[in-house]
């Protein structure tokens, strides 16, 4: 896992732990000082790739952190 993975990965969890639903894109970006919507996209489907997320699609904010 990259730098910039695990520290999405390690905002996502504890945002949902505080908020009981996924932080949004433009959040995300903030948080790990990204630019465009589209490095945001790729790290998400990077960590859905390495089974640390799962994504469901066609919904905002539905970003689950895999607890197995």
């Amino acid at each position: 896992m990259t730098r910039k993975q695990s520290e999405l990965f390690k905002y996502i969890k504890t945002y949902i732990q505080q908020n009981d639903f996924s932080p949004s894109y433009d959040e995300m970006m903030k948080a790990v000082n990204l630019k465009s919507k589209s490095g945001i996209h790729r790290l998400v489907t990077s960590l859905e790739k390495q089974k640390k997320i799962k994504r469901i699609k066609y919904s905002a904010r539905t970003v689950e952190v895999d607890n197995g």
